[in-house]
């Protein structure tokens, strides 16, 4: 991919064709527009809770309210045709005879017929005869059913509903009994419906407005005393829980949401891409040694630092001390560019800072493009910090780390399924063992290559001391199978020996509870290290003078052997077994070797070959003095397959070949 230029050098850009030159800048525009949008539609529905709530209120008043006045109209009616009833037998009371006193009630009848919605009124005397009616065609005929039967029989009143095939369910009937001269009658009056429906109509709709205008009442009362407030206050929330409250940068669940969407449209678009992992520098000593405070103030400067980067690229605060810049519309040149820029910029705030920078390329997912700029990161923590590394520049020397390895290396953290092995080391001068280093490895089900590859990814996600202790704790276990006087040599990361100058001390109550003396126990760091020597020398110092051994491994491959030989008098030094396979042929190695067996021994020392694995090389390793030095023997132990197979158990045999070299030795 071409280099892009910085954005503030670019030209403007037509607003159409932003989505197709732009997509990261269009992208985060989008998803700012919809957490707009978002305290928007919460307004909504906030407003859509309340309008329901008040509309499920209102419904149910309305439904008690309807049945309530339904029930109020027939006792009304009822009422009236109770009234109606006095009246007759008032009306009737005068009366002289039978035939005057349903003159008398003739009249009254014939007003009843004319009430609106009057659909009929009759009396009915004994025998069900219908001796008065509106419609003459009824006189003398029979009317019955059990409510007429309850009014003439038992002086039973009706109200409610029409009922038989014949009539409509939706009138109203009322039966009342009416005492006149000749007996008890019947007074049946039917009511139509449509009256009353048209009477509740009026009321529905008086409710139905009332309701209304009460629904947008309650709504802007609720919006003014705390509506408003309230949709304020998401809108808060919704900023808050996408940004950091110390540096108001976008935080890790921002990153998250976005980066894969701005790699993918990346790719869509074939626009380059770069990502920036940023740590800071010993951030917990400064915590430690000068306060909260002082820790935050740098985390301040550092957002200060990434926010005045170019226009375009986003900034994120993912951790305690972790920062990530996502760099849109750069590729890898343009990378290199901004990261030694942004390394003059922390310099001058006096900020040590270490980057890791990776470029997108065709077919690289955003776990993978991650998971390159945190190796380039941790790549630069392994070279002392303050400094920018690039994946490119260490893509065939390092393995990617994948998010499924890491969760696999905390799973066992937390699970501690570990093997322990124990493999002998053997004293050449003595011709007997010397003592023990223990190899712990990983559980097979967690699909790690080994221990080394389970303690680099450690160091990257920050739990190298956990898995230290869990290690050590392991190897402990088979203490009470140790004779006395074979030492116990344990591995311990130099992280994790800088991380306890601060902290508190746990491996000597670990060998205490398991039944050993700190004189019995080496503790064996490598010299393969790029952090800070001078923490790590000043622990191990502190180990001896608790009563600890100490072995620097893997001397003749690092950095800083000759420094740790210097500051440490260390009791053993384990020269690494690349040196030691390839002395006896490569004149190089060969070199290498008598210089750090030489300066090892001149500090009393005693200097163990690793590798041996076979009797030549034991052979070499058991004369080089001889031919090279013609002065006392420079290595006086050894260890490796051909002197004893790592094994579970504490109890070796020394090897035939040891007897055979030590023969050939003397004579």
């Amino acid at each position: 991919m071409r280099p892009t230029p910085i954005a503030s050098e670019a030209a403007p850009v037509h607003s159409r064709l932003a989505p197709l030159r732009h997509p990261h800048l269009w992208m985060l525009e989008r998803r700012a527009a919809r957490a707009d949008g978002s305290a928007f539609a919460f307004g909504l529905r906030l407003f859509a809770t309340v309008a329901l709530a008040c509309g499920l209120v209102g419904f149910a008043g309305y439904f008690f309210l309807e049945r309530n006045l339904a029930h109020r109209q027939i006792s009304s009616y009822a009422a009236t045709l109770r009234a109606d009833a006095e009246a007759f037998e008032r009306e009737a009371a005068r009366a002289r005879s039978q035939s005057e006193a349903m003159l008398q009630v003739d009249p009254l009848l014939d007003a009843v017929a004319h009430r609106p919605g009057t659909r009929e009124a009759v009396l009915i005397g004994p025998g069900h005869v219908i001796v008065q009616a509106l419609n003459d065609g009824q006189l003398g005929s029979l009317d019955g059913g059990p409510r007429i039967d309850a009014a003439l029989a038992h002086g039973t009143s009706f109200s409610g509903h029409e009922s038989g095939p014949r009539h409509d369910r939706h009138d109203f009937e009322f039966v009342v009994p009416v005492n006149l001269p000749g007996g008890r009658y019947a007074y049946d009056v039917t009511y139509d419906h449509r009256t009353y429906d048209a009477q509740l109509g009026e009321v529905r709709t008086i409710l139905l407005v009332v309701g209304l205008l009460g629904l947008v009442g309650v709504g802007v009362v609720f919006y003014l005393v705390g509506g408003r407030q309230l949709m304020r206050d998401h809108r808060m929330t919704l900023q808050r829980a996408t940004r950091d409250g110390l540096t108001d940068l976008p935080n890790q669940r921002a990153f998250h949401d976005e980066f894969p969407d701005a790699v993918a449209a990346a790719a869509r678009y074939a626009d380059p891409l770069a990502l920036v992992l940023l740590d800071v520098d010993d951030f917990k000593l400064i915590n430690d040694r000068h306060g909260h405070p002082q820790g935050d103030s740098i985390l301040r400067v550092v957002s200060g630092v990434l926010r005045s980067s170019r226009p375009g690229d986003r900034p994120y605060r993912i951790g305690g001390d972790e920062f990530a810049l996502l760099l849109s519309h750069t590729d890898v040149d343009g990378a290199r560019t901004l990261a030694r820029r942004l390394s003059r910029n922390f310099e001058e705030a006096g900020v040590e800072i270490s980057m890791g920078v990776s470029a997108l390329r065709p077919g690289l997912s955003a776990d993978t493009l991650h998971a390159e700029a945190d190796t380039a990161l941790y790549e630069a923590k392994r070279q002392g910090g303050n400094r920018a590394a690039h994946f490119e520049d260490i893509r065939e020397h390092v393995v990617v780390t994948t998010t499924e390895t890491k969760d696999a290396v905390r799973r066992l953290i937390d699970e501690g399924r570990l093997t322990t092995v124990f493999q002998p080391i053997w004293n050449f001068d003595e011709d007997k063992l010397l003592g023990f280093e223990a190899l712990t490895r990983p559980d097979p089900s967690y699909e790690l290559s080994g221990p080394a590859e389970a303690f680099d990814v450690a160091e990257q996600i920050g739990q190298v001391h956990q898995l230290d202790v869990l290690c050590v704790e392991n190897a402990l276990r088979a203490a009470p199978e140790l004779e006395r006087g074979v030492l116990l040599f344990l591995n311990i990361s130099p992280l994790t020996l800088d991380l306890d100058v601060e902290a508190e001390a746990w491996l000597g109550p670990a060998v205490e509870q398991a039944g050993l003396r700190p004189e019995d126990v080496v503790i064996e760091v490598t010299e393969r290290f790029g952090g800070r020597t001078a923490s790590v020398v000043k622990r191990l110092k502190w180990l001896r003078d608790q009563g600890f051994k100490i072995a620097i491994d893997d001397v003749g491959t690092g950095n800083s052997g000759l420094e740790m030989l210097r500051s440490i008098e260390a009791e053993f030094v384990k020269l690494d077994r690349s040196i030691v396979t390839g002395a006896a042929t490569e004149p190089g190695a060969r070199a290498v070797l008598l210089a750090m067996a030489t300066f090892a021994r001149q500090t009393g020392a005693f200097v163990v070959a690793e590798g041996i694995e076979d009797e030549d090389t034991l052979q070499f390793v058991r004369t080089i003095n001889e031919r090279d030095l013609s002065a006392g023997a420079i290595i006086q132990g050894g260890q490796g397959f051909g002197l004893g197979r790592p094994a579970p158990n504490l109890s070796p045999l020394a090897p035939r070949r040891l007897h055979d070299a030590v023969t050939l030795h003397a004579s």
